[in-house]
Protein backbone atom coordinates (compact mmCIF):
# COMPACT_ATOMS: atom_id res chain seq x y z
CA UNK A 1 0.00 0.00 0.00
CA UNK A 2 3.00 2.21 0.66
CA UNK A 3 4.38 1.72 -2.92
CA UNK A 4 0.97 2.32 -3.78
CA UNK A 5 0.41 5.74 -2.60
CA UNK A 6 4.05 6.47 -3.25
CA UNK A 7 3.94 5.85 -6.75
CA UNK A 8 0.22 7.29 -7.09
CA UNK A 9 1.77 10.48 -5.81
CA UNK A 10 4.68 10.74 -8.24
CA UNK A 11 2.01 10.14 -11.59
CA UNK A 12 -0.12 12.63 -9.99
CA UNK A 13 2.72 15.25 -9.75
CA UNK A 14 3.87 14.41 -12.97
CA UNK A 15 0.52 14.76 -13.79
CA UNK A 16 0.42 18.39 -12.91
CA UNK A 17 4.04 19.40 -13.89
CA UNK A 18 2.89 18.39 -17.36
CA UNK A 19 -0.45 20.38 -17.21
CA UNK A 20 1.19 23.56 -16.21
CA UNK A 21 3.95 23.50 -18.90
CA UNK A 22 1.01 23.46 -21.15
CA UNK A 23 -0.56 26.50 -19.73
CA UNK A 24 2.63 28.26 -19.69
CA UNK A 25 2.94 27.09 -23.45
CA UNK A 26 -0.27 28.66 -24.22
CA UNK A 27 0.43 31.86 -22.02
CA UNK A 28 3.38 32.14 -23.92
CA UNK A 29 1.75 31.44 -27.75
CA UNK A 30 -0.92 34.40 -26.24
CA UNK A 31 1.76 36.75 -25.92
CA UNK A 32 3.76 36.25 -28.30
CA UNK A 33 0.45 36.52 -30.84
CA UNK A 34 -1.02 39.75 -29.10
CA UNK A 35 3.00 41.11 -30.14
CA UNK A 36 2.88 40.04 -33.64
CA UNK A 37 -0.47 41.36 -34.26
CA UNK A 38 0.21 45.13 -32.38
CA UNK A 39 3.29 45.01 -34.04
CA UNK A 40 2.05 44.47 -37.78
CA UNK A 41 -0.77 47.03 -36.44
CA UNK A 42 1.57 49.78 -35.13
CA UNK A 43 5.33 48.92 -36.87
CA UNK A 44 6.56 52.18 -35.61
CA UNK A 45 5.87 51.02 -31.85
CA UNK A 46 9.11 49.89 -30.46
CA UNK A 47 8.78 46.09 -29.37
CA UNK A 48 10.71 47.03 -25.42
CA UNK A 49 7.42 49.59 -24.98
CA UNK A 50 5.14 46.99 -26.20
CA UNK A 51 6.55 44.39 -24.41
CA UNK A 52 6.16 46.71 -21.22
CA UNK A 53 2.92 47.34 -21.63
CA UNK A 54 1.97 43.25 -21.92
CA UNK A 55 3.61 42.55 -19.12
CA UNK A 56 2.93 45.73 -16.30
CA UNK A 57 0.30 45.10 -13.84
CA UNK A 58 -3.05 46.43 -14.62
CA UNK A 59 -6.30 46.79 -13.66
CA UNK A 60 -8.21 44.02 -16.44
CA UNK A 61 -11.51 45.64 -15.84
CA UNK A 62 -11.74 47.55 -18.90
CA UNK A 63 -9.86 44.71 -21.44
CA UNK A 64 -12.61 41.98 -20.22
CA UNK A 65 -15.09 44.65 -21.28
CA UNK A 66 -13.90 45.24 -24.43
CA UNK A 67 -13.52 41.68 -24.91
CA UNK A 68 -16.70 40.81 -23.61
CA UNK A 69 -18.01 43.99 -26.23
CA UNK A 70 -16.82 41.90 -29.41
CA UNK A 71 -17.51 38.28 -28.24
CA UNK A 72 -14.38 36.87 -27.47
CA UNK A 73 -14.57 36.34 -23.84
CA UNK A 74 -17.85 34.56 -23.00
CA UNK A 75 -17.10 32.08 -19.85
CA UNK A 76 -14.53 33.07 -17.24
CA UNK A 77 -11.49 34.96 -17.22
CA UNK A 78 -8.44 34.31 -19.78
CA UNK A 79 -5.29 35.06 -17.54
CA UNK A 80 -6.39 36.95 -14.76
CA UNK A 81 -5.62 34.61 -11.41
CA UNK A 82 -4.13 31.84 -13.65
CA UNK A 83 -1.76 31.43 -10.67
CA UNK A 84 -4.53 30.65 -8.50
CA UNK A 85 -5.93 28.32 -10.86
CA UNK A 86 -2.91 26.41 -11.10
CA UNK A 87 -2.81 26.30 -7.37
CA UNK A 88 -6.19 25.09 -7.52
CA UNK A 89 -5.94 22.38 -10.15
CA UNK A 90 -2.85 20.94 -7.47
CA UNK A 91 -4.92 21.28 -4.81
CA UNK A 92 -7.98 19.45 -6.32
CA UNK A 93 -5.29 16.47 -8.22
CA UNK A 94 -3.67 15.83 -4.64
CA UNK A 95 -6.81 16.20 -3.06
CA UNK A 96 -8.33 13.58 -5.52
CA UNK A 97 -4.87 11.28 -5.01
CA UNK A 98 -5.38 11.00 -0.54
CA UNK A 99 -9.28 10.42 -1.48
CA UNK A 100 -8.35 7.68 -3.17
CA UNK A 101 -5.44 7.28 -1.00
CA UNK A 102 -8.08 6.30 2.04
CA UNK A 103 -10.19 4.40 0.01
CA UNK A 104 -7.58 1.90 -0.68
CA UNK A 105 -6.42 2.34 3.41
CA UNK A 106 -10.44 1.52 4.04
CA UNK A 107 -10.18 -1.44 2.07
CA UNK A 108 -6.96 -2.70 2.81
CA UNK A 109 -8.12 -2.25 7.24
CA UNK A 110 -11.37 -4.46 5.97
CA UNK A 111 -9.22 -6.97 3.67
CA UNK A 112 -7.51 -7.27 6.88
CA UNK A 113 -10.31 -8.12 9.43
CA UNK A 114 -11.66 -10.66 7.18
CA UNK A 115 -8.63 -12.15 7.00
CA UNK A 116 -7.77 -13.03 10.34
CA UNK A 117 -11.61 -13.47 10.71
CA UNK A 118 -11.27 -16.00 8.61
CA UNK A 119 -7.60 -17.29 10.09
CA UNK A 120 -9.20 -17.50 13.39
CA UNK A 121 -12.22 -19.31 11.99
CA UNK A 122 -9.23 -21.67 10.36
CA UNK A 123 -7.46 -22.24 13.91
CA UNK A 124 -10.71 -22.76 15.70
CA UNK A 125 -11.65 -25.86 13.03
CA UNK A 126 -7.86 -27.32 13.41
CA UNK A 127 -8.76 -27.03 17.06
CA UNK A 128 -11.75 -29.29 16.35
CA UNK A 129 -10.24 -31.64 14.11
CA UNK A 130 -7.67 -32.44 16.69
CA UNK A 131 -10.10 -32.81 18.80
CA UNK A 132 -11.71 -35.81 16.17
CA UNK A 133 -14.67 -33.33 14.85
CA UNK A 134 -13.92 -34.73 11.48
CA UNK A 135 -16.45 -32.34 9.34
CA UNK A 136 -15.57 -30.72 6.21
CA UNK A 137 -17.86 -28.02 6.46
CA UNK A 138 -18.39 -27.73 2.49
CA UNK A 139 -20.36 -25.15 3.05
CA UNK A 140 -17.29 -22.59 4.01
CA UNK A 141 -15.48 -23.90 0.81
CA UNK A 142 -14.39 -21.16 -1.42
CA UNK A 143 -12.69 -20.80 -4.37
CA UNK A 144 -9.76 -18.96 -2.47
CA UNK A 145 -6.18 -20.34 -0.73
CA UNK A 146 -7.61 -20.27 3.09
CA UNK A 147 -10.43 -22.74 1.70
CA UNK A 148 -7.66 -24.93 -0.15
CA UNK A 149 -5.35 -24.36 3.37
CA UNK A 150 -8.43 -25.82 5.24
CA UNK A 151 -9.14 -28.44 2.93
CA UNK A 152 -5.06 -29.71 3.12
CA UNK A 153 -5.09 -28.95 6.66
CA UNK A 154 -7.62 -31.59 7.23
CA UNK A 155 -5.68 -33.93 5.46
CA UNK A 156 -2.89 -33.82 7.15
CA UNK A 157 -4.65 -34.49 10.27
CA UNK A 158 -7.18 -37.02 9.50
CA UNK A 159 -3.49 -38.61 8.12
CA UNK A 160 -1.65 -37.87 11.40
CA UNK A 161 -5.12 -39.47 13.35
CA UNK A 162 -5.65 -42.47 10.96
CA UNK A 163 -1.30 -42.91 11.38
CA UNK A 164 -1.72 -42.50 15.70
CA UNK A 165 -5.32 -44.85 15.24
CA UNK A 166 -2.64 -47.19 13.42
CA UNK A 167 -0.14 -47.25 15.53
CA UNK A 168 -2.76 -47.84 18.67
CA UNK A 169 -3.99 -50.30 16.74
CA UNK A 170 -0.75 -52.17 16.41
CA UNK A 171 0.56 -52.00 19.67
CA UNK A 172 -3.51 -53.46 21.05
CA UNK A 173 -2.58 -56.00 18.25
CA UNK A 174 1.61 -56.51 19.44
CA UNK A 175 -0.17 -57.16 23.15
CA UNK A 176 -2.81 -59.46 22.19
CA UNK A 177 -0.32 -61.51 20.22
CA UNK A 178 2.02 -61.74 23.32
CA UNK A 179 -1.00 -62.48 25.19
CA UNK A 180 -2.21 -65.57 23.00
CA UNK A 181 1.36 -66.27 22.73
CA UNK A 182 1.46 -66.48 26.16
CA UNK A 183 -1.46 -68.61 26.63
CA UNK A 184 -0.52 -71.33 23.47
CA UNK A 185 3.07 -72.04 25.43
CA UNK A 186 1.58 -71.74 29.49
CA UNK A 187 -0.64 -75.59 28.52
CA UNK A 188 2.61 -77.48 26.91
CA UNK A 189 5.21 -75.72 29.18
CA UNK A 190 2.84 -76.56 32.14
CA UNK A 191 2.68 -80.27 30.90
CA UNK A 192 6.33 -80.75 30.10
CA UNK A 193 7.29 -79.46 33.46
CA UNK A 194 4.67 -82.01 35.35
CA UNK A 195 6.02 -84.98 33.13
CA UNK A 196 9.58 -83.55 34.02
CA UNK A 197 8.73 -83.87 37.55
CA UNK A 198 7.28 -86.99 37.67
CA UNK A 199 10.23 -88.67 36.28
CA UNK A 200 12.55 -86.77 38.15
CA UNK A 201 10.31 -88.17 41.46
CA UNK A 202 10.25 -91.48 40.21
CA UNK A 203 13.42 -93.11 39.33
CA UNK A 204 12.06 -96.50 40.09
CA UNK A 205 9.08 -95.98 37.11
CA UNK A 206 8.90 -98.59 34.68
CA UNK A 207 10.21 -98.11 31.49
CA UNK A 208 7.04 -98.20 29.23
CA UNK A 209 5.70 -94.84 31.32
CA UNK A 210 9.08 -93.43 31.43
CA UNK A 211 9.10 -93.89 27.49
CA UNK A 212 5.59 -92.82 27.19
CA UNK A 213 6.49 -89.71 29.77
CA UNK A 214 9.71 -88.73 27.49
CA UNK A 215 7.45 -89.10 24.08
CA UNK A 216 4.74 -86.69 25.65
CA UNK A 217 7.46 -84.32 26.91
CA UNK A 218 9.13 -84.15 23.24
CA UNK A 219 5.97 -83.43 21.25
CA UNK A 220 4.98 -80.89 23.63
CA UNK A 221 8.56 -79.51 22.63
CA UNK A 222 8.06 -79.82 19.43
CA UNK A 223 5.07 -78.05 19.25
CA UNK A 224 6.56 -74.84 21.43
CA UNK A 225 8.88 -74.50 18.83
CA UNK A 226 6.62 -74.83 15.72
CA UNK A 227 4.81 -72.49 17.81
CA UNK A 228 7.52 -70.14 18.15
CA UNK A 229 9.09 -70.25 14.85
CA UNK A 230 6.54 -69.81 13.03
CA UNK A 231 5.25 -66.56 15.14
CA UNK A 232 8.94 -65.39 14.18
CA UNK A 233 8.38 -65.99 10.44
CA UNK A 234 5.06 -64.45 10.22
CA UNK A 235 6.40 -61.47 12.03
CA UNK A 236 9.00 -61.24 9.70
CA UNK A 237 6.28 -60.90 6.78
CA UNK A 238 4.33 -58.50 8.57
CA UNK A 239 7.31 -55.93 8.87
CA UNK A 240 8.10 -56.35 5.52
CA UNK A 241 11.82 -57.47 5.80
CA UNK A 242 11.06 -60.86 3.51
CA UNK A 243 11.57 -60.43 0.23
CA UNK A 244 9.87 -63.61 -1.64
CA UNK A 245 12.04 -65.07 -4.36
CA UNK A 246 10.71 -66.06 -7.51
CA UNK A 247 12.14 -69.60 -9.04
CA UNK A 248 11.12 -72.65 -10.75
CA UNK A 249 9.38 -74.61 -7.69
CA UNK A 250 8.36 -78.52 -7.98
CA UNK A 251 5.06 -78.82 -6.33
CA UNK A 252 6.08 -82.39 -5.76
CA UNK A 253 9.25 -82.21 -4.54
CA UNK A 254 8.14 -79.73 -1.72
CA UNK A 255 4.99 -82.36 -0.89
CA UNK A 256 7.65 -84.88 -0.05
CA UNK A 257 9.99 -82.19 1.91
CA UNK A 258 6.65 -81.55 4.05
CA UNK A 259 5.85 -85.25 4.51
CA UNK A 260 9.62 -85.79 5.67
CA UNK A 261 9.60 -83.24 7.98
CA UNK A 262 6.53 -84.35 9.85
CA UNK A 263 7.20 -87.81 9.78
CA UNK A 264 7.86 -88.28 13.66
CA UNK A 265 4.90 -86.68 14.18
CA UNK A 266 2.69 -88.39 12.11
CA UNK A 267 4.36 -92.05 13.59
CA UNK A 268 2.88 -90.45 17.14
CA UNK A 269 -0.45 -90.56 16.06
CA UNK A 270 -0.08 -93.42 13.52
CA UNK A 271 -0.72 -91.19 10.64
CA UNK A 272 -0.17 -92.78 6.89
CA UNK A 273 -0.27 -90.84 3.69
CA UNK A 274 -1.27 -91.96 0.51
CA UNK A 275 0.03 -89.56 -2.34
CA UNK A 276 -0.70 -89.07 -5.73
CA UNK A 277 1.68 -86.50 -6.67
CA UNK A 278 2.82 -85.05 -10.22
CA UNK A 279 5.64 -83.29 -11.59
CA UNK A 280 3.90 -80.15 -11.32
CA UNK A 281 6.53 -76.60 -11.43
CA UNK A 282 5.21 -73.03 -10.61
CA UNK A 283 7.34 -69.90 -10.15
CA UNK A 284 7.68 -68.75 -6.92
CA UNK A 285 9.81 -68.89 -3.49
CA UNK A 286 10.01 -72.71 -2.84
CA UNK A 287 11.16 -72.28 0.88
CA UNK A 288 8.31 -70.11 2.15
CA UNK A 289 6.09 -72.39 -0.44
CA UNK A 290 7.08 -75.51 2.10
CA UNK A 291 7.16 -73.44 4.82
CA UNK A 292 2.86 -72.99 3.62
CA UNK A 293 2.51 -76.77 2.74
CA UNK A 294 4.05 -77.79 6.36
CA UNK A 295 2.00 -75.94 8.00
CA UNK A 296 -1.19 -77.40 6.16
CA UNK A 297 -0.08 -80.88 6.84
CA UNK A 298 0.83 -80.38 10.51
CA UNK A 299 -3.03 -78.84 10.89
CA UNK A 300 -4.21 -81.99 8.87
CA UNK A 301 -1.82 -84.57 11.26
CA UNK A 302 -3.72 -82.76 14.36
CA UNK A 303 -7.05 -83.11 13.13
CA UNK A 304 -6.99 -86.95 11.93
CA UNK A 305 -8.13 -89.29 13.80
CA UNK A 306 -5.65 -92.18 15.58
CA UNK A 307 -3.79 -94.33 12.86
CA UNK A 308 -5.52 -92.04 10.10
CA UNK A 309 -4.89 -91.12 6.45
CA UNK A 310 -3.89 -88.42 4.64
CA UNK A 311 -3.97 -87.83 0.86
CA UNK A 312 -1.60 -85.45 -0.91
CA UNK A 313 -2.44 -84.82 -4.21
CA UNK A 314 -0.76 -82.38 -7.00
CA UNK A 315 -2.31 -81.71 -10.33
CA UNK A 316 -2.40 -78.22 -12.70
CA UNK A 317 -4.68 -77.16 -15.41
CA UNK A 318 -4.34 -74.17 -18.05
CA UNK A 319 -4.82 -71.67 -15.16
CA UNK A 320 -2.93 -72.71 -11.86
CA UNK A 321 -0.78 -75.66 -10.02
CA UNK A 322 -2.55 -77.21 -7.13
CA UNK A 323 -1.40 -78.76 -3.86
CA UNK A 324 -4.43 -80.77 -2.26
CA UNK A 325 -4.20 -82.03 1.95
CA UNK A 326 -7.21 -84.28 2.95
CA UNK A 327 -7.54 -85.57 6.35
CA UNK A 328 -10.31 -87.80 7.40
CA UNK A 329 -11.39 -86.21 10.96
CA UNK A 330 -15.00 -84.59 12.00
CA UNK A 331 -14.61 -81.62 9.86
CA UNK A 332 -15.13 -77.98 10.67
CA UNK A 333 -18.06 -75.84 10.97
CA UNK A 334 -19.24 -73.34 8.67
CA UNK A 335 -19.05 -71.02 11.23
CA UNK A 336 -15.57 -72.24 12.22
CA UNK A 337 -14.73 -71.74 8.68
CA UNK A 338 -14.97 -68.24 8.56
CA UNK A 339 -12.18 -67.59 10.95
CA UNK A 340 -10.24 -70.70 10.21
CA UNK A 341 -7.15 -68.40 8.89
CA UNK A 342 -7.32 -65.62 11.72
CA UNK A 343 -4.35 -65.69 14.34
CA UNK A 344 -4.88 -67.87 17.20
CA UNK A 345 -8.55 -68.70 16.27
CA UNK A 346 -9.47 -71.91 18.10
CA UNK A 347 -12.11 -74.09 16.35
CA UNK A 348 -14.96 -74.78 18.47
CA UNK A 349 -14.28 -78.95 18.34
CA UNK A 350 -10.66 -78.42 19.21
CA UNK A 351 -9.60 -79.69 22.29
CA UNK A 352 -5.45 -78.87 21.98
CA UNK A 353 -3.66 -75.95 21.95
CA UNK A 354 -1.73 -76.01 18.94
CA UNK A 355 -3.94 -74.02 16.74
CA UNK A 356 -4.81 -70.95 15.25
CA UNK A 357 -1.00 -69.52 13.83
CA UNK A 358 0.02 -72.36 11.09
CA UNK A 359 -2.88 -71.50 8.85
CA UNK A 360 -2.22 -67.71 9.05
CA UNK A 361 0.98 -68.26 8.18
CA UNK A 362 0.24 -70.09 5.34
CA UNK A 363 -2.21 -68.28 3.99
CA UNK A 364 0.00 -65.08 3.93
CA UNK A 365 2.87 -66.70 2.42
CA UNK A 366 0.93 -67.91 -0.27
CA UNK A 367 -1.32 -65.02 -1.22
CA UNK A 368 2.02 -63.21 -1.71
CA UNK A 369 2.95 -65.45 -4.08
CA UNK A 370 -0.02 -64.55 -6.27
CA UNK A 371 -1.67 -68.16 -5.12
CA UNK A 372 -5.00 -68.74 -2.85
CA UNK A 373 -6.14 -71.83 0.20
CA UNK A 374 -9.30 -72.84 -0.03
CA UNK A 375 -11.01 -75.30 2.41
CA UNK A 376 -14.11 -77.72 1.82
CA UNK A 377 -15.19 -79.32 4.83
CA UNK A 378 -17.72 -81.68 5.91
CA UNK A 379 -18.40 -84.90 7.97
CA UNK A 380 -15.93 -87.33 6.23
CA UNK A 381 -13.11 -84.65 6.58
CA UNK A 382 -11.50 -81.81 5.63
CA UNK A 383 -9.04 -80.71 2.64
CA UNK A 384 -7.48 -77.82 1.80
CA UNK A 385 -6.55 -76.85 -1.94
CA UNK A 386 -3.35 -74.40 -2.79
CA UNK A 387 -3.31 -73.22 -5.82
CA UNK A 388 -0.59 -70.75 -7.40
CA UNK A 389 -1.34 -68.96 -10.44
CA UNK A 390 0.81 -70.25 -13.53
CA UNK A 391 0.63 -66.10 -15.32
CA UNK A 392 1.74 -64.01 -12.25
CA UNK A 393 1.64 -60.23 -13.18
Amino acid sequence: MALTFIVGGVFTNLAIFRYQKHVSAAQYNAYAGALSVIKEAYPEAEEDEIIRNLTKASDAAFGESVLRQYGILKDGELYRGQNKGKTEVILAANLIFLATAAVSLWALILFWKVRSRKLRELGSYVDRVSHGHYELELQKNLEDELSGLRNELYKLTVLYKEQADSAQAGKAALADSVANISHQLKTPLTSAVILTDNLLESPDMDLQTRTKFLQEISRQLVGMKWLVISMLKLSRLDAGVVELQKEQVNLKKIAEDAMTNLEMMAQWKEIRFETNLEDVTVSGDGKWLSEALQNIVKNAIEHSPQGGVIEIETQENEVYCQVSVKDHGEGISEVDQKHLFERFYKASKVENENVGIGLALAKEVVERQNGSITVDSGENGTCFYVRILKYQG
